[in-house]
């Protein structure tokens, strides 16, 4: 990727077959692993944590099983289509256990760029970069907290002076508890991120180039996130609100200031597409096509091909017959059958680990629930969510160049997106403040960057508040609707706590995380 190859040769190998004839303390020396990842300097431990949080971890299986089961996209073959009619894959260990792992390793990394950066470190004096690493730790603890429930955290991730695991089999720790350790993250990196830093990051900061007050706007827009994520649980929800009102007066002013991965190119390729390209594994959603057309949604006319006809695929709209959507939790087992969204070409979208849209829905939401005006807020964020639709929709027409046959809807832009709000949406929202802004954040977290996390979320948020705003239609869901993810089998294989946890895996389908009502 773009300047991650100044990492290449950082780590190195020491040559010991030379020194069959040195003393005991010698080899002790010798052997002692002088060139280990801990020892590296944190600024290129930095750009390994961005870019696995990114692609792997927020963009990765997760993100597109919890397109599946938000419909945004319907699995129609293999481990997709097992995740689509609820068989095996949504409770199974072996599901998500790259994710698992994947989470692990990168908070394992944060966490030596923490320590390294902190008293007595190697990086000592450099507290941006221990600032950065700390909101990459936060993150993906929330990600373990958010998708698993209860887990190992305080324990897990922990490496000694060589490297080496400081707990073989970590403690279960409470989401109550997790969620604690991420804030204390966050407030931790707001203060660190003002202060200064003897190395210059710019060139391993594939978010913000180095830019630290980006980061400090990223860190009080996931405090933002996070506080809202809670509210199911909150003391004083009034005052949490307006908690979450002062972290976003704080955060990205525009969408310039998100925090957009978006470094690919046509070799390093979005995770979304990647997963597409190599299995084709998704059709287009009847669910949300319907949901698109009965508000005329200008995505409806942009954001769908048809199957493939002749070597080419037609962009039509979403009521248009040879579209062929596929139907939510009944779909045949086929990758040809079905027309597809324009998301899964979007080969160059950047991965949004919080886009500018989500932080203007957050403000939107809050004060609709403080019985305020939010017009102005969910208009800036329909207006900001529809142009990253475009972009991706935009990247997918030029990836299929000659094999695709366009047709005459509009490219949207600022001036159409208002237009839309201001003929479509405002009515909605007059009626129905609240509902119309979660329905309309819905509707543009849907896309390639990653940002159906972040729906799963909100989803299972509102269920623990008893709101239905958002229909889903697969039948499935009256009985087997995912309320969490599976354990990984790393772990439940070798932690008995989370073995235990784990169980046979059906209480996906039962429990509820804490945060959305449940008890663990």
């Amino acid at each position: 990727m773009k300047r991650y190859d100044k990492i290449t040769g950082v780590l190195a190998v020491a040559a010991l077959s030379l020194f069959s004839a040195c003393s005991e303390d010698t080899m002790d020396r010798i052997n002692k692993d002088h060139d280990h990842t801990t020892s590296v300097a944190s600024r290129f431990i930095l750009a390994d944590v961005i870019t696995s949080t990114a692609f792997s971890n927020a963009s990765g299986d997760i993100n597109t099983y919890a397109s599946s089961y938000i419909e945004y996209e319907v699995g129609v073959d293999n481990q997709l289509y097992y995740a689509e009619v609820r068989e095996n894959e949504p409770s199974s260990s072996s599901t998500f256990n790259n994710s698992w792992n994947g989470i692990y390793s990168s908070l394992k990394n944060a966490r030596i760029i923490i320590d390294q950066c902190g008293e007595g470190g190697r990086d000592h004096g450099n507290d941006v970069t221990r600032g950065m690493a700390e909101v990459m730790a936060a993150y993906n603890c929330a990600l373990i907290a958010d998708f698993f429930g209860d887990a190992p955290c305080s324990q897990a991730a922990l490496v000694d002076e060589k490297g080496s695991p400081v707990y073989m089999t970590p403690k279960m720790d409470t989401q109550q508890e997790i969620y604690t350790q991420i804030i204390s993250y966050l407030d931790d990196a707001i203060a660190n991120l003002q202060k200064e830093d003897l190395a210059d990051v710019t060139e391993q900061d594939f978010l913000y180039a180095g830019d630290a007050d980006k980061w400090l706007k990223f860190a009080y827009g996931l405090k933002a996130r996070y506080t809202m994520r809670l509210i199911n649980r909150s003391s004083n929800k009034s005052a949490d609100y307006e908690k979450v009102l002062d972290y976003v007066s704080k955060s990205f002013t525009s969408a310039d200031d998100q925090a957009a991965f978006d470094i690919y190119d046509s070799n390093n390729i979005n995770p979304f597409y990647g997963f597409y390209n190599s299995r084709a594994g998704f059709g287009a959603s009847t669910s949300l096509g319907t949901k698109l057309l009965a508000y005329n949604d200008p995505r409806a006319n942009r954001a769908f091909f048809t199957p493939i006809v002749d070597k080419k695929r037609s962009q039509v709209a979403a009521n248009d017959p040879s579209l062929v959507p596929a139907p939510n939790g009944s779909p045949d087992q086929s990758t040809s059958k079905y027309g597809i969204s324009a998301f899964v070409y979007a080969k160059t979208a950047p991965t949004l680990l919080m886009s500018y849209h989500e932080l203007m829905f957050l403000k939107a939401e809050a004060l609709c629930r403080l019985n305020r005006d939010a017009e102005d807020a969910l208009k800036e964020a329909v207006v900001a969510g529809l142009l990253n639709a475009e972009n991706s929709i935009s990247i997918a027409i030029k990836e299929l160049g000659s094999g695709l046959n366009t047709n005459s809807s509009e490219v949207i832009t600022e001036t159409s997106a208002g237009k839309y709000f201001d003929d479509v949406v405002k009515a909605k929202y007059a009626a129905n403040p609240l509902q119309e802004t979660m329905i309309q954040k819905y509707l543009a977290m849907w896309g390639a960057s990653g940002e159906a996390t972040e729906t799963y979320n909100d989803f299972r948020r509102m269920k623990g508040l008893n709101e239905n705003f958002i229909t889903l239609t697969n039948p499935n869901n009256s009985s087997k609707f995912p309320l969490r993810y599976p354990y990984g089998n790393s772990d439940t294989a070798a932690n008995p706590e989370v073995k235990a946890a784990y169980g046979n895996g059906d209480y996906v389908y039962s429990e509820p995380v804490w945060w959305a009502g449940g008890s663990r």
